[in-house]
């Protein structure tokens, strides 16, 4: 502890006279809030002429400025100032002013600027320090004076700061408790300072520990973020750089690395904060029709970090709901289901998850990269060899017009080489000749097709009603061999015929294979929908037809039909050509594991590579300025589909725990005006196998990422961040991490319980471990959680402790599967795969020797994140009377109680 300082110094003095005018302008800018919420926001009625074109556009503008003006006032209510800072321009002008977290109101007295603003940078910087500033005016440097910042409060209409904290040029800062109790020895009456507030500190004099060097922490109270009002100057500059940057930001524990995220984010919502540049980039909707405020994308590893960030974003002020928050999961799904049209959505056709790893071999998820490599290099090879046939069948047609167009495309197909656009581009400016081919006796061939059911049925005066049912009996979900390039289904059915008509339709496709299947040397397969109908049909003792003159003509007229609608099928048919390319790897051994499914059975991380390969070349496709220009009006739809998933910024917290193919898909959600993209996270955090392990893999994902180390760990006491890089390091980690500058949070030793071989022993432990904590801290109850190993064990856990404890009035509450329960104050136990990201004053890490029998692979990494979830308190224990031998050396030293 480092000593008091005296109250009777000049400086002591000087703090006071600041305390004085804080308090003041802190009323004067809450009330000027106050004041502000009772104005009506301007509407169209409000103007002299309203321009009827863009009268909506300027009404739902005039909406959202009155949003975000409410937004303001409402925050400066409760936190009107965070800091005040004396600054001198250039010619040695000074100036007071204040920051607030977000947001100004409008009076009279107090120079307000919001920390999102230009002049908030200077908020981070130390005395002496200086920076130029871009001001409307010009640029102009500016050097911090004097500084001091504030924990504002209000209770029971008095105005303080607890704490607030000066900062002097070279010396250690000094941390106020109280800025009321500076005022009390300047002239203050009790009432003004609280007559029951001066009876509880018994006329106790400001130096009564009010003042102290160094910085404190506070502990938190509740399970939520801890949100630094003012970043360090190092995140600072990386949460103000370009919307359009890609910023991978990665730290150790505690290191401030979703604070900076969610300060990013808060300020580039917000057009009052982005430079003029920025705001050329996103004036206008995105391709969803989402204004800029509403265009971004976050994704978590975990459902509860995404509640935990979520609620951190609403007490920023971000505007969020479960539409911009997600994990990866839900995400995947929701867009292989709707607009990438991938995931079988129960009509017929698609692809069904499932989490299956057999289904892989183990290497195949180690090293997504060069899978999807491999997968995109056989798709646009397939694509071009599978129109390369097309235009033969054109080149053998007997229409000399045909075969001449087929020469054509043969000749564009060698010139294309490996660039499959270029091809798209050649075949588009081709379109009305190759629509001609397609469409020449159309309807007679339909006729030709439709002939035989006429037949049958004069044949056979039954024969209509037994067709019926028997397609009634046919798998309508099971699609023929879609390796067969005689099938035309599309990967998603929606089969709407019932009774005649769908037998009718089933009939001539089964006539129409039977054609093609002639006319090219080949069979139906015998097992597909139309195999077993021509088999019923030979069954029943009709004759086949002969259709090899309208196979001829259907190859020729399909293969018309394939090349017109190339530019669609080279984005609609990726997951038929990954069946294709899963098929051939799985016959060489390569890739996939030896499990058997359904065609349509699928990995997670194969609808990963599917996707990642439509984004890009979607992507690819809406940049090529010749294609675009000859399909115009014919662009594919599902480019638009695809565009309106892109957001002006998307961020991605907990990275690591995604893999590149996963990150890669993010990347290209990012909206082509920004590309903004930014990442946190920590390799030696990473919870997953199939995470990302090294910057490769990030640059893999991202080419352009800029890549920030951050180092200085705000959240562990100086005993804990010790420890914790004791375990790093015996793990073979990598660690650069130190305390910030002054802080007072040495802490306590971890503690460690043996032998707790029953729930009974873990419950007593845990209890005699909470009382200690009860005790030390005096104050409110600080956040505790209790990390287990296996799901079953939480709620005979929570039982137990409760009943323990019962005589505290503290309930233990079991949050299965990550879900948050209980209320503050509660003690929760989790699961601890699901803790990552989370933050909490004590942690207990139960059943050590549980874990490491579990989760043979990812013991390390559990025990490493489960021990940095705590700030102040660590409690670790196991069934044996030692710990893992993996964790000898390291837990050396470690306390029995607190």
């Amino acid at each position: 502890m480092t000593d008091t300082i005296d109250s009777g110094t000049n400086q002591d003095l000087e703090l006071r006279a600041v305390a004085a005018e804080a308090l003041d302008a802190f009323a004067t800018i809450a009330d000027a809030a106050h004041a502000d919420l009772r104005r009506r926001g301007m509407t169209l009625a409000d103007l002299a002429v309203v321009n009827q074109a863009t009268a909506e556009a300027t009404a739902k503008q005039m909406r959202e400025m009155t949003g975000q003006r409410i937004d303001d006032s409402q925050r400066l209510r409760r936190e009107p100032a965070i800091a005040r800072l004396v600054i001198a321009d250039e010619d040695d002008q000074r100036e007071t002013i204040y920051i607030s977290n977000s947001g100004t109101v409008t009076q009279g007295k107090v120079r307000l600027c919001s920390y999102m603003s230009p002049k908030g940078r200077l908020a981070p910087l130390a005395i002496g320090d200086y920076r130029k500033i871009a001001l409307p005016g010009g640029a102009q440097a500016f050097e911090v004076i004097d500084k001091i910042t504030f924990k504002p409060s209000d209770e029971r209409g008095e105005w303080d700061a607890q704490p607030a904290v000066k900062f002097r040029d070279k010396q250690a800062p000094l941390t106020i408790r109280s800025l009321r109790d500076l005022l009390r020895e300047d002239g203050y009456s009790d009432a003004e300072i609280d007559e029951l507030e001066a009876w509880h500190n018994d006329g106790a004099s400001a130096d009564d520990g009010n003042i102290s060097e160094g910085l404190r922490r506070d502990a938190l109270t509740a399970m939520e973020l801890r949100v630094a009002p003012i970043l360090d100057e190092f995140q600072d500059r990386i949460f103000r750089l370009p919307i359009d940057s890609q910023i991978a930001v990665l730290g150790p524990p505690g290191t401030g690395k979703t604070t900076t995220l969610v300060r990013r984010l808060r300020q580039k919502v917000d057009f009052a904060y982005l430079e003029e540049e920025e705001r050329e980039r996103v004036e206008d909707p995105d391709d969803a029709g989402l204004a800029h405020a509403d265009s971004w994308l976050m994704f978590t590893p975990t459902e509860l970090l995404r509640l935990y960030v979520k609620e951190a974003f609403g007490k920023e002020g971000v505007p969020v709901h479960d539409a911009r928050l997600r994990t990866w999961d839900d995400h995947r799904r929701e867009i292989g289901k709707g607009a990438l049209r991938i995931l079988s959505t129960g009509r017929g056709g698609g692809l069904v998850l499932k989490r299956d790893d057999a289904l892989l071999l183990p290497e195949t998820l180690l090293d997504q990269t060069s899978w999807y490599e491999a997968f995109d290099a056989f798709q646009k090879a397939d694509f071009v060899e599978q129109l390369a046939a097309e235009a033969t069948r054109l080149v053998e047609a007997d229409d000399a017009g045909a075969a001449a167009l087929g020469q054509q495309i043969t000749a564009a197909i060698a010139r294309s080489g490996d660039r499959p656009l270029q091809l798209l581009g050649e075949l588009a400016g081709l379109h009305a000749r190759l629509q001609a081919v397609a469409g020449a006796q159309r309807n007679q061939i339909r006729g030709a097709l439709q002939e035989p059911l006429r037949g049958y049925a004069r044949r056979q005066p039954e024969f209509l009603n037994a067709l019926v049912r028997f397609t009634e009996t046919l798998d309508s979900d099971e699609p023929d061999d879609i390796d067969d390039e005689d099938d035309d289904l599309d990967e998603e059915q929606a089969p709407t015929m019932r009774g005649s008509k769908l037998a009718e339709d089933i009939f001539v496709k089964a006539m129409r294979n039977r054609a093609v299947a002639q006319a090219s040397g080949r069979s139906v397969a015998p097992t597909s929908r139309s195999g077993r109908l021509l088999g019923w049909l030979g069954e029943r003792g009709l004759e086949l037809p002969d259709l090899r003159g309208v196979g001829r003509q259907l190859l020729v007229q399909r293969a018309a039909a394939r090349l017109v609608r190339a530019p669609v099928d080279y984005l609609r048919r990726i997951s038929l050509r990954y069946r294709r390319f899963r098929r051939a790897m799985r016959e060489e051994g390569q890739w996939y594991g030896a499990a058997r499914a359904k065609s349509s059975d699928v990995h997670p991380a194969e609808v990963d590579v599917i996707i990642l390969t439509m984004l890009r070349s979607s992507a690819a496709m809406a940049s090529d300025r010749l294609l675009t220009q000859r399909l115009a009006e014919r662009r594919p739809a599902i480019l638009d589909d695809i565009a309106r998933l892109r957001r002006h910024q998307v961020l991605v917290d907990e990275a690591t725990d995604f893999s590149p193919v996963q990150l890669a898909c993010m990347r290209s959600l990012a909206h082509p005006s920004t590309g903004s993209f930014f990442l946190s996270g920590d390799y030696n955090q990473r919870l997953t196998t199939t995470g990302s392990r090294s910057d490769q893999d990030l640059l893999w994902a991202c080419p352009s990422l800029q890549i920030e180390r951050i180092d200085v760990s705000y959240r562990q006491s100086r005993e804990l961040a010790d420890f914790a890089r004791k375990l790093a390091l015996h793990q073979g980690y990598e660690v650069s991490d130190r305390a910030p500058d002054d802080l007072v949070n040495i802490g306590w030793k971890p503690v460690f319980g043996a032998s707790l071989d029953s729930l009974d022993a873990q419950a007593k432990w845990l209890s005699a471990r909470i009382r200690d904590i009860i005790r030390l801290t005096e104050g409110a109850m600080p956040t505790i959680a209790v990390l287990m190993p296996t799901l079953a064990s939480l709620e005979p856990l929570a039982e137990a402790l409760s009943e323990e404890i019962a005589d505290t009035n503290i309930r233990a509450v079991a949050c299965p599967r990550g879900m948050v329960k209980g209320q503050a104050g509660d003690i929760r136990i989790f699961e601890v795969e699901h803790i990552k990201g989370l933050e909490f004053e004590a942690v207990f890490l139960m059943d050590i020797d549980g874990l490491r029998d579990g989760t043979p692979g990812l013991f390390d990494r559990y025990v490493y994140v489960g021990a940095t979830r705590a700030a102040t308190f660590l409690g670790l224990a196991c069934h044996d009377v030692a710990l893992p031998t993996e964790l000898e050396g390291v837990t050396l030293g470690l306390a029995d109680s607190w």
